[in-house]
């Protein structure tokens, strides 16, 4: 009745009226591990077909029923998920929205920073410079001060070009990802002291625009976390590219910590950082893992997949443990 059909309608019915074909997957993998004998730990989601068409997405928990030793039937406890579902779909909407957006602010700041402030300040530090070659006409006292004018302009300029740089990096959108992540590196380990490897492997190549960019975030929040946090003194970034994959693995030697038993759990530890990441790489279908644990240093693997007929039909996972 959750779908709108009577018990009698869906008898010798073929499924396909109300299970779309990734559903079947899914329902296809629920047996054959219940068959073999294996257990379906925890529920998991599928979408159905009501009677009028529309979709709905049911939270199931599935088991065998046995008569004298021998499977006969599937016993599905099912719950109507349908407006978390499209609670949360709405939610991804916005914060790709938000995200979008606060990228868009980033670059607008960046380059005004570079064609404005940067610009202006190289020319105070001319009319500084032509000051200065004027010095046999100056005290000894205003000429210290002009200097100290010339050099604090310079640092100034730098720090603003460095703040111009992190807003966003024009080596990400001149040459892609890896070149990026080489200039990144190079920047936390000036300020930083830690020793950072850039290591790639597989055919390079460029990805879309808002993948490479979100994939620059993680790595760059992980590298903060990474000096900030835990006192690691080496941290490698792998990155593999694959025909359909491009998977990036941040490791440090730092201190770790106790990892909560689900990745959605570091909002509550206080990991923001870790948990902002992981809904980043959600907004481009990706994958984050984290595995840490205290004294064993920290990896966090992002992987992605790139080839667009996977992505509109991927590997079926269910988040069910198997065995």
């Amino acid at each position: 009745k959750t779908i709108g059909f009577e018990p009698e309608e869906i008898i010798g019915q073929n499924v396909k009226v109300f299970l779309p074909e990734d559903s079947l997957e899914i329902a296809r993998k629920v047996r054959q591990i219940l068959l073999r004998g294996d257990s379906v730990e925890g529920t998991y989601d599928q979408k159905f077909f009501r009677k009028d068409g529309s979709e709905i997405y049911l939270k199931l928990s599935t088991s065998l029923i046995y008569e004298k030793g021998e499977p006969i039937a599937f016993l599905h406890i099912a719950r109507d998920v349908t407006s978390e579902k499209d609670m949360e779909e709405n939610l991804q909407y916005y914060l790709q929205k938000a995200t979008e957006a606060q990228e868009d602010e980033r670059k607008r700041i960046s380059r005004e920073l570079h064609d404005e402030t940067i610009q202006a300040l190289v020319v105070l530090s001319q009319q500084l410079d032509l000051l200065a070659s004027r010095s046999k006409d100056l005290s000894d006292a205003d000429r210290k001060a002009v200097e100290k004018l010339q050099q604090d302009t310079v640092d100034i300029m730098t720090g603003v070009r460095r703040l111009s740089q992190d807003l966003r990096p024009a080596a990400l959108d001149r040459l892609g990802l890896e070149p990026a992540l080489e200039w990144l590196a190079n920047e936390v380990r000036n300020y930083s002291g830690m020793e950072i490897n850039i290591i790639s492997t597989g055919e390079k190549r460029r990805l879309a625009e808002h993948e490479e960019l979100i994939l620059f975030r993680v790595t760059q929040e992980a590298l903060r976390n990474a000096a900030r946090h835990s006192g690691a003194t080496r941290v490698n970034v792998h990155i593999e590219f694959t025909t359909i994959t491009v998977r990036i693995v941040i490791s440090d030697n730092g201190r770790g910590f106790e990892a909560p038993k689900a990745i959605g759990g570091l909002a509550r530890q206080g990991k923001l950082g870790l948990a902002g990441m992981q809904e980043r790489v959600r907004l481009i279908g990706g994958d984050l893992k984290v595995k840490t644990r205290p004294g064993k240093g920290t990896d966090i693997t992002v992987e992605l997949i790139t080839d667009q007929r996977l992505r509109l039909h991927p590997p079926v996972s269910t988040g069910l443990k198997e065995g």
